[in-house]
C-alpha cells in the first residue's frame, strides 16, 4: 500500500503481458490470448501455482504483449519457468534459454527500499502470427490472497479459453467473489475438494472520459482463505476480524523516543484546543519528515516503527500514519490508523468479501465536535482529505472494533471555481487581459504539486497548454496559497491577444 504511486499489492499476481491465438482466429486484433491456465493447490501454511498462458501475436503492434514481466518477492518464489515460440503451424521456432531471464528489482522512484522483484523475458519473432506459451510455479508459505485472477492482459485484447483450477484440503475454509464468471463447478474426493471456474471475454473496451473503472467489465475471480497467517493468526471471517489482524502488525511500533515526546509536548503545552493541537504536531510533520516509499517484510503491510520515523525524517503511508498516530498519543488524542484505496478513480469496492481491498493509509481522529481525516503523506491544508480519498470505504483499525465506513465526499463550495476577468481594449484591437483564478478541489492539489514539484520551465510550459486561457500570450503570472490550511490556490496572470476582436462590416 504505496502513497503517490499508488500501487496495487504486489503479491497479487496480477501480469501485466501478452496475448495469444491459434491459427483460425480473427487477426484483427494485434493479439489474442489463446489459453490462459491457472492450478492451484492451497492447505494451511502452503500455496502451489502453476501457471499457463499462451498467446498469438498478430502483427509488430502485439510484439509488445511478448515481453513477460513475472512479480515475486521474498514471501513468494517464482521456479521452473519455461517458454517457447510456435509459428502458424504450431511447430517450435525458439525455446527460452535460462540466460535470457532478466531479474529486477521492481522499485519506484520513489522507493527507498523494495523487496518486490520481476523476472523478465523476451520472445519475439519476424513473422506473423506467431505464438507464444510459457509457464512457471510460484510457492508461497504465507498469504492473504489464494488468487487473484484476472485472465485478461488488456482491455482491448480478447481471451478465448480460460480455467482456473483449486484443490484444498478437506475443512480448510475459502471465501471468493467473482465478476463476470459464473459459479465455480465443485468436486470433492475423501480429504480433498476441488473448485473450478472457466471463463472467456470478447469485449474489446477502450477507456471512455467519466466512464466507470474498465475492471468492472472483465471477468476475474478473488479467493481468499478464511483463516491464514501473515506474519501474525488472522481472518476473513469479517471486517473486524480482518482490522484486528491489521492492528497486531502494529503492536509495539509506538515506540516514540524521548527526544520527539519532549519536541511535542513543547509544541502542544500552551495549547488548550484538541483540534489545534492537532494542528500543530501535523504542521510539525509536514515540515520535519518527507514520504519515501519503505516496503518490506510482511509483504508491505507492517509499517516501520515510529522511531525509526522519528530517527530518519522520513517514512511511506505505513510509517507516516503510524508516527503521527503515536505523537497524538503522547498528548492522549486518540486516533485510528485506517486503510483505504486510493486513486483518481473510486475503484468497486466489494463489503461483503472482507480482504485486502486497499493501497494506502491515513488516520481517522474523531474529536468532540468534529471529525477529522488526516492524509500524513500530503503537503495541502491541513484538514483537507482530496480527491484520490474521498467519498469511498475506509476500514478503521481498532483493537476488537475495526469497521468499515465511507470518507465525506466533496461538497460544490469543495471543488468550486471562480475566475474574475479584466480586459481592456487598445485603439489597435488589441486586448490585454489581467486574470484572478481561485481554483479549489483537484486543480488546488494539481497547481499546489506543480507550483512546488517542477522546474520553472516545466511549470510554465504545463500551464500555457492547460491553463491559461488560449488564444492569449501570456506576459507575467504567479501562484499563491492565502493561507497554509486554506484548500484553494491562486493564479495571477496578465496575457495580451490580438485575436479575440475580429470586424464584420461596420460590427
Amino acid at each position: 500500500m504505496l502513497h503517490k504511486a499508488y500501487k496495487i499489492t504486489k503479491w497479487l499476481f496480477l501480469i501485466s503481458l501478452l496475448n495469444f491465438p491459434a491459427p483460425g482466429f480473427s487477426q484483427q486484433n494485434d493479439a489474442e490470448l489463446i489459453n490462459q491456465q491457472t492450478v492451484i493447490e492451497v492447505s494451511e501454511g502452503r500455496l502451489v501455482q502453476t501457471i499457463f498462458y499462451e498467446i498469438q501475436i498478430n502483427n509488430r503492434r502485439g510484439d509488445k504483449y511478448a515481453e513477460v514481466s513475472i512479480p515475486f518477492d521474498k514471501m513468494n518464489k517464482v521456479l521452473n519457468i519455461e517458454a517457447a515460440i510456435f509459428d502458424l503451424f504450431g511447430n517450435e521456432i525458439k525455446k527460452l534459454k535460462k540466460s535470457d531471464i532478466i531479474e529486477r528489482s521492481e522499485g519506484s522512484s520513489d522507493s527507498f527500499f523494495d523487496d518486490n522483484y520481476v523476472k523478465e523475458f523476451e520472445l519475439r519473432h519476424n513473422t506473423y502470427p506467431y505464438t507464444i506459451k510459457y509457464s512457471y510455479r510460484s510457492e508461497a508459505s504465507q498469504f492473504l490472497f489464494i488468487a487473484h485472477w484476472f485472465p485478461v492482459i488488456d482491455y482491448e485484447i480478447p481471451t478465448r479459453q480460460a480455467r482456473l483450477k483449486i484443490s484444498t484440503t478437506e475443512g480448510y475454509k475459502i471465501n471468493f467473489y467473482s465478476n463476470m464468471v459464473e459459479k465455480p463447478k465443485i468436486d470433492s474426493i475423501p480429504g480433498h475438494i476441488y473448485y473450478s471456474w472457466e471463463t472467456s471475454y470478447k469485449n474489446s473496451l477502450k477507456p471512455e472520459t467519466y466512464s466507470p473503472p474498465l475492471s468492472q467489465f472483465i471477468p476475474y475471480v478473488a479467493i481468499v482463505p478464511e483463516k491464514f497467517k501473515f506474519e501474525n493468526e488472522g481472518s476473513h471471517t469479517s471486517w473486524t476480524t480482518y482490522g484486528e489482524w491489521n492492528m497486531s502488525l502494529l503492536n509495539g511500533l509506538d515506540d516514540l523516543p524521548l527526544f520527539e515526546k519532549f519536541k511535542i509536548q513543547a509544541l502542544t503545552d500552551t495549547i488548550q484546543d484538541e483540534k489545534e493541537k492537532i494542528r500543530i504536531l501535523f504542521h510539525y510533520l509536514q515540515d520535519a519528515t518527507r514520504y519515501i516509499n519503505v516496503s518490506i517484510k510482511t509483504g508491505g503491510f507492517k509499517p516501520y516503527p515510529a522511531s525509526y520515523v522519528a530517527e530518519n525524517k522520513y517514512g511511506d503511508c505505513k510509517a507516516l500514519s503510524n508516527y503521527f498516530r503515536s505523537c497524538l498519543a503522547v498528548i492522549n488524542i486518540k486516533s485510528f490508523y485506517t486503510k483505504i484505496n486510493s486513486g483518481d478513480l473510486i475503484e468497486t469496492f466489494h463489503p461483503d468479501f472482507p480482504s485486502q481491498q486497499f493501497n494506502h493509509i491515513i488516520l481517522f481522529i474523531p474529536l468532540k465536535e468534529d471529525t477529522l481525516w488526516v492524509d500524513c503523506t500530503s503537503d495541502l491544508a491541513f484538514g483537507y482529505l482530496g480527491t484520490p480519498t474521498q467519498n469511498r470505504p475506509a476500514l478503521v483499525v481498532d483493537k476488537n472494533a475495526s469497521v468499515l465506513i465511507n470518507t465525506p465526499a466533496m461538497e460544490f463550495n469543495d471543488v468550486l471555481e471562480i475566475r474574475k476577468i479584466t480586459a481592456i481594449i487598445s485603439s489597435d484591437k488589441n486586448v490585454k487581459a489581467d486574470f484572478i483564478n481561485t481554483y479549489k478541489g483537484d486543480k488546488y492539489e494539481l497547481l499546489s504539486y506543480i507550483q512546488t514539484s517542477i522546474s520553472e520551465s516545466q511549470r510554465t510550459q504545463y500551464l500555457g497548454k492547460r491553463i491559461f486561457e488560449s488564444g492569449y500570450q501570456m506576459d507575467t503570472y504567479s501562484m499563491s496559497t492565502p493561507e497554509r490550511d486554506k484548500p484553494e490556490i491562486i493564479l495571477k496572470y496578465t496575457a495580451s491577444s490580438d485575436q479575440k476582436i475580429k470586424e464584420y462590416g461596420n460590427e
